[in-house]
Parts: structure tokens; C-alpha cells; sequence
């Protein structure tokens, strides 16, 4: 303050007292002058005008502005001890390393640790320190660390009224938690957004960020009136994928809604109704590239159990032996092998089409306790017979997502097998059941025989070893799927 007191008294003698000396003491500006005078003492008053605010009473600003956060923005902190005020870039006060409590009224615990909190104010009366009023408030790096139930307290939070003073975050991290205190989601954020939209009566959130290493775009509506109705939408552009969900609740009703997944030609249309904790669900119109898929079934989120049957018509079979890249790299994040998760899916297939061998599937996929398996899964060939799967785990080893399992082949009529294999007549030999224990590993798609029997005798060491070529073979490769076969047949004693 009292260098620029010194540099205006400089300025005024440099400029005054200089074009009067030079005119024989005759007082003469001109009109440069005269502006740069008025323009230097105008925003000499306007500094000091902004500077009022370091002369309120400390700890007075620090209580007010401490009340303002919670009752307008919900922002609770634990203390404001690293407080600052700064004119630049416009008038705010800033909160250094300070940590964020949730709101609940029995557990003030803390749920985020914000690097800089900065509170912009409006310039309209600073000679009134009760008039003290927040334009806005931006974060800058903050660390959130969210429990499972803390997702309710969240969701709570946003059917009441955001303040419609914008909070801007820029930069930082969700970790999700499970009840051991391990982290087992990351959510990067670039920029959020949390407002009240005046015009729309809505509360509203725009957040970009990463999850995964992918971007994505998430939004956020929420209408607060005698019907809550929320929606939002999460689109991440490197797997075309949108997902859009909305519902509506009104009072002392069930809350129904609907759900849409997009990516390139499949749309998964969920209608479903949220029911004492319980989510009944069902398809609408919903298509997995361009075939149709119905599907229905039950959701329990706390702990998460989840019962879904679907159903698959005229869909392409052989396609289910060629798993999508992103899927397994899903399951070898760990996410599925989680102790609390249960999970009772059937997937039936009926397929029309001359390239799959199987003409029915019926797909069991069971998770309880962290442990993954395939059991009862069968594929059936109407005219040969079918295969059926037991005693199976899905697991990571190394890093690696390996299948085990018995596979139980029950031959219905040998001669529809030998003619679709075009068997030659001395290799034929009377089969009715054949039992394999292998390992299917996933990335490499290779195949481990540990095990072979047929009618429940073990087969020859020859048999085994031709067996091994089946390692990696692709099974949708028909002919050298049929030579190998024929190649079994013909070393087989019988």
C-alpha cells in the first residue's frame, strides 16, 4: 500500500509541477493529463476499494465465511486455518490444504482432502462487511474417498437444492473404497461443474474425466418439485458407448424408470421399478447388433445380488467362443472377484443359422463369494447331442484369466457325428460319452487338456498327444477342427 501511495505522489510532481514550471507558474493541463490523472486516481481508490476486505476482523471472516460454504454451497470443512485474501484475478479469499467433511448430521467424517478452495465475491459493497456476499467457489485439486455408503449420502444430496452460485472443480480424483479401506475405483476429474439452474429449476452436474484411462462425459439433472425426477447421461466416445438412465418418484410411490445403453449397432432398453431396496427389471425393444434380446430379472444393490435371465433369438452362436478384448481386460481388473458380489445369470440361444454347429445354448454364468463359475452351461446340436459344462472356475492366475473346467460331451447318434465329420468307415467306432478336464486361457486362446475319457475309459498317450493340437486351435476353423477330430477317431482302440 505504501508503494503505491509513493509511485501516485512520483507520478502527480512528475506530471503537475513539471507543466508548471515550464509556464512561468501558470497552472496548465492538458487534457492527457488530465485523464491520466483522473484514470491513475480512479483505480488508485479502486485497489484500495478491494483491499477493504483485509481489514475485517480475522477470525470474523473466517466463522462467516465458514456458515456461508455450508448453508449455500453444503460445504463443509473441518477448519479454514490456511486462509488468505487476493485481488487477483478478482477479488476471493483461498483455503489451502484443507479437508472436507460429509454433511451427515450423526458421522462428520472426512470424505475429500481439497488442495485449494478459492471463494470469489462480489464487489458490490465491501465498506459493509455484513454484506459480505459469495459469487462463486472453485476447487482446485481435491481428493475424494468415497465408501459404499456414502453413495446414498450422495444420492440424498442431490434431490436437495444446489446453490445456483456455480462450484467449478478443476482436477482431481474419486477413489471408491470397499469396507476394507482398499481402493477399487479411480475416477479421474478434469473440470465440474455443480450448479442450480434457475431457468430450469434443476439442479445440475457436468463433469469430464477419465475412468479406466477412458474419457468420458458425465451429466447430471435432478428437478426437485412433488414429483423427483432425475436423469443422467454418461457417453464415452473411444467405445461408442451413451448410457442414458431416468426415473421419476412420486410420493410414497415406487420410483419407475428407464435405462438405455448405446454402442454402434446394439440397444439395451431397460424399463425398471425400484421396489423395498429391490430392482424389477425387464427389456424394452432392445437389439445386440441389430438381433433382437429380451431379457428380465432382479437387483439387489446393498449387498449387490443380481438374478438376470435373457433370451437370444436367432443370434449368431459361434460368436460366443470370440470374447471381446475390452471383457477381458474387465475381468482381469479383479472388479468381478469381489466376495461381495452374487450373480445368477442365463443366457438361451437358439440359432437358425447353416455356420453353427449348436442349434440351442442354454449359458450359466454364477459368481457367489468372490468365486466365478460356468456350471450347467450345455449347447445342444439336435441331430449329434450336446455339451455340457461342470465343475468349473473362471480365475486369474499371473495376471492371466484362466477357465477350468470338465466338459461332458453325451454323442446322441454317432453316425450324424461321423457323417458331419466325414469320418472314413474304419475309423468309426461306437462312442456315447466323452469327458475332458481342461484349461481355456483367454488372451492367448489356447487350450490345456489336463484330463481325457471316453466311456469312461482313460485314452492313450498317441490319443493325448494329438489331443495337444487342439492348444491353439481356433474353433471356428471347421475343417482342421474335423481333421484333428478324424485324427482322435482313428487312434482311438474303442
Amino acid at each position: 500500500m505504501k508503494k503505491i501511495v509513493k509511485n501516485f505522489n512520483n507520478l502527480v510532481k512528475n506530471t503537475i509541477f513539471k507543466v508548471k514550471n515550464k509556464t512561468n507558474n501558470k497552472f496548465i493541463i492538458s487534457n492527457f493529463n488530465k485523464f491520466l490523472i483522473t484514470f491513475i486516481s480512479v483505480l488508485f481508490l479502486y485497489i484500495f476499494y478491494l483491499l477493504i476486505p483485509i481489514l475485517y476482523d480475522k477470525d470474523w471472516v473466517k466463522d462467516n465465511i465458514q456458515n456461508k460454504l455450508v448453508d449455500e454451497f453444503k460445504i463443509n470443512l473441518n477448519s479454514i486455518d490456511n486462509f488468505s485474501y487476493r485481488i487477483l484475478p478478482a477479488p476471493h479469499f483461498l483455503i489451502k490444504d484443507s479437508k472436507l467433511l460429509s454433511n451427515s448430521s450423526k458421522n462428520k467424517k472426512s470424505i475429500g482432502e481439497i488442495k485449494d478452495l478459492k471463494i470469489f465475491l462480489s464487489q458490490t459493497n465491501f465498506f459493509d462487511k455484513k454484506k459480505l456476499n459469495i459469487k462463486k467457489v472453485i476447487i482446485d485439486n481435491v481428493n475424494f474417498y468415497l465408501l459404499r455408503n456414502d453413495i446414498e449420502m450422495l444420492n440424498n444430496s442431490i434431490i436437495r437444492k444446489f446453490s445456483n452460485k456455480k462450484i467449478r472443480v478443476n482436477g482431481g480424483n474419486i477413489f471408491f473404497k470397499d469396507n476394507l479401506d482398499e481402493i477399487v475405483t479411480i475416477i479421474k476429474i478434469n473440470k465440474a461443474d455443480l450448479f442450480f439452474d434457475d431457468k430450469k429449476l434443476q439442479n445440475q452436474l457436468d463433469l469430464k474425466g477419465n475412468i479406466f484411462a477412458i474419457p468420458f462425459v458425465f451429466q447430471l439433472k435432478s428437478k426437485i418439485d412433488s414429483i423427483i425426477e432425475k436423469k443422467f447421461s454418461f457417453k464415452a466416445k473411444a467405445l461408442n458407448l451413451h448410457i442414458f438412465n431416468s426415473h421419476i418418484k412420486k410420493k410414497n410411490n415406487p420410483i419407475f424408470g428407464n435405462n438405455v445403453i448405446s454402442s454402434l449397432n446394439s440397444s439395451i432398453n431397460t424399463e425398471y421399478e425400484l421396489i423395498d431396496g429391490r430392482i424389477v427389471f425387464t427389456s424394452k425393444n432392445s437389439k445386440i447388433n441389430n438381433f433382437k434380446i429380451n431379457y428380465d430379472g432382479e437387483l439387489s444393490i446393498n449387498p449387490f445380488d443380481l438374478d438376470l435371465h435373457i433370451n437370444l433369438e436367432n443370434s449368431k452362436l459361434y460368436r460366443i467362443f470370440s470374447v471381446n478384448p475390452l471383457l477381458i481386460e474387465f475381468f482381469k481388473s479383479g472388479l468381478m472377484f469381489n466376495d461381495n458380489i452374487n450373480l445368477n445369470t442365463s443366457i438361451a440361444i437358439n440359432s437358425k443359422r447353416r455356420e453353427d454347429f449348436f442349434d440351442d445354448a442354454k449359458i450359466y454364468f454364477n459368481i457367489l463369494n468372490g468365486k466365478i463359475n460356468l456350471d450347467k452351461t450345455k449347447f445342444i446340436n439336435n441331430d449329434i447331442g450336446s455339451l455340457k459344462l461342470d465343475n468349473s472356475s473362471l480365475f486369474l492366475q499371473d495376471n492371466e484369466l484362466i477357465l477350468n473346467t470338465n466338459l461332458f460331451f453325451h454323442i446322441k447318434d454317432p453316425d450324424a457325428l461321423f457323417s458331419f465329420l466325414n469320418t472314413r468307415k474304419k475309423s468309426k467306432k461306437e462312442i456315447k460319452n466323452i469327458l475332458i478336464n481342461l484349461n481355456y486361457y483367454f488372451s492367448s486362446n489356447e487350450i490345456k487338456f489336463n484330463n481325457i475319457k471316453i466311456d469312461n475309459n482313460e485314452v492313450s498317450d498317441q490319443f493325448f498327444n494329438i489331443a495337444e493340437g487342439f492348444m491353439d486351435n481356433n474353433l471356428n476353423n471347421l475343417i482342421k477342427t474335423r481333421r484333428l477330430i478324424n485324427e482322435l477317431l482313428s487312434v482311438y482302440e474303442g
